[in-house]
């Protein structure tokens, strides 16, 4: 008999993410709680507790009650060892698995696979610095448990390939259709899609307003307001969700996959090397007629792009600027045809310009939709910006300034910001793992922390891109302050010369920003 018999304290791990997996992998939860059951009483280990998460993927932590249950009572000391059938019971990602192994071994707690068994040793004289055999065991199931994802990643990825190349949608459908399962003669589950009526009439309108003019803000603001269910419950209909659903080639017939719409970076690495996604006729029912939806990406594309195939920016020269001055939101630029001709005949139509809170949008938040009128911001603002380059203070400090070399001061890009943030990131994941290490946050807080960091990383590398992509025109166009300050000693002169672009470059120079609202102007400069 082993000398570790009866003084082990044993618990049990079960788990599976699917019933129908876990009939396929024989792997049931009853069928691993009896074989960890038995090998516990045949070492004469006392089982303390049972532990199981049935339903729920092995790359979910946070997710599964039980093995958030299992870790917090091995931080209370409640047992010795850990009883699973496959170490890929507790994750399938190598790395998963490796810190969860990791957080028990901080509580010198072992861990035992049936199907790669390592004789647990004496809980009084484990020390888990001297396992090295175990260590190699964990390290060889865990790649081979990482190969065994990948294989089933695959053989998904291989049936959803062959389904859309039949012209049959693989996965979840969207705004508009809904999936109908029944069951053949031989009990087989049959899926169709098929319209739901309701919904499809209001992606139809959305593609005739969308041709017949009215941009992606001006229908999610009209459908807000009309009360038309969103497509997702407890949500609200914005330009993203507009733009989706037009751009969408499902609604006219077609199954388009192999792209990740979540997921630019992939999607923009398989374009790059040639990757080529599938895209067939459907066996679905259309929403909308096929010349319908190709005139629609000619509007798309034409309403995107100005002259020399440049973004359309926004009309209004104090956007980025300006903020509503009730809620600290941005403000948003628009343009507002006021019909006097059908109150009276003889009276003009007129059209006005005016900022409105960005808050506001889609009902996002409860605020004054109106700021103010566009010409009674700007020009209070443009008088302010004359006045202060006029006093008598500035003007002292423009002489200092430009007897000064041309590029004595330089102004930071957002590109250097950005690269000194990314920076940062590896000394930050540093201080995370250090802090583990020493038992200062457990392993919850840990992957909390290095996923915040991972996702911080991600939107740093996708402004990165942005920036330096845009770094030759950001070149061209920057204002240098000290060119201003000497072209600002006749600033009626300077700011006739200036085009729309190079005025909304130069405020935003010299202003941090506008507050306005409820008749009210704040402006502040830049130090």
């Amino acid at each position: 008999m082993n000398e570790t018999t009866g003084h082990i304290r044993a618990v049990i791990y079960t788990r599976v993410s699917t019933q129908e997996q876990a009939k396929e992998d024989k792997t049931s939860l009853e069928e691993q709680l009896g074989a960890c059951k038995k090998i516990c009483i045949e070492r004469g280990w006392k089982i303390v507790c049972e532990y199981q998460d049935a339903g729920i993927s092995g790359h979910l932590l946070e997710e599964r009650p039980g093995l958030q249950n299992l870790l917090a009572d091995a931080r209370a000391g409640k047992f010795d060892l850990v009883v699973v059938k496959d170490f890929d019971r507790l994750a399938r990602s190598k790395v998963k698995a490796s810190q969860i192994r990791d957080a028990l071994k901080r509580q010198y707690i072992q861990t035992y696979s049936l199907a790669t068994p390592i004789e647990p040793r004496d809980p009084k004289k484990y020390d888990p610095i001297d396992d090295d055999l175990g260590l190699v065991v964990e390290g060889v199931s865990d790649v081979m448990s990482e190969i065994e994802r990948n294989k089933i990643r695959r053989r998904m990825m291989l049936a959803k390939n062959a389904i859309a190349a039949n012209g049959k949608i693989p996965n979840q459908v969207p705004y508009g259709y809904k999936i109908v399962r029944s069951l053949d003669e031989h009990g087989k589950v049959l899926r169709s899609v098929e319209v739901e009526e309701e919904k499809a009439e209001t992606v139809r309108r959305i593609f005739q307003m969308s041709e017949a003019g009215a941009g992606k803000r001006t229908i999610a603001l009209r459908f807000n307001e009309e009360g038309v269910t969103p497509p997702k419950k407890g949500s609200y209909w914005s330009s993203q969700v507009i733009s989706y659903i037009l751009r969408n080639k499902t609604y006219a017939g077609y199954v388009r996959w192999g792209w990740r719409h979540a997921d630019y970076e992939v999607s923009k690495q398989k374009k790059l090397r040639g990757h080529e996604g599938i895209e067939v006729k459907g066996i679905h029912k259309p929403i909308v007629d096929e010349k319908l939806f190709e005139s629609v990406q000619k509007v798309l594309k034409e309403r995107g792009t100005t002259y020399k195939g440049k973004a359309q920016m926004s009309k209004g020269l104090l956007t980025g600027i300006a903020k509503c001055i009730r809620c600290g939101n941005g403000v948003t630029y628009c343009k507002r045809r006021i019909k006097n001709s059908k109150r009276n005949p003889n009276w003009k139509d007129i059209e006005t310009a005016e900022y409105r809170c960005g808050g506001t949008m889609y009902g996002k938040i409860k605020c004054q939709q109106r700021v103010m009128s566009a010409s009674k911001l700007e020009n209070s603002v443009i008088s302010q910006v004359r006045n202060y380059f006029n006093s008598p203070a500035m003007r002292r400090l423009i002489s200092e300034e430009t007897s000064k070399p041309l590029d004595a001061k330089t102004r930071k890009s957002p590109l250097d910001r950005v690269e000194k943030e990314l920076s940062k990131i590896p000394i930050m994941r540093q201080k995370q793992q250090e802090a583990f290490e020493r038992e200062l946050i457990n392993i919850e807080e840990y992957g909390e922390a290095i996923g915040r960091l991972r996702e911080l990383e991600k939107d740093l590398l996708a402004e990165k891109t942005k920036y330096s992509e845009g770094q030759e025109n950001q070149k061209t166009q920057k204002i240098d302050k000290q060119k201003i300050w000497k072209a600002v000693k006749d600033f009626d002169g300077f700011w006739k010369t200036l085009d729309f672009l190079g005025k909304k470059q130069f405020l935003r120079t010299v202003l941090e920003k506008v507050e306005a609202g409820n008749n009210e102007i704040n402006v502040y400069f830049s130090e």
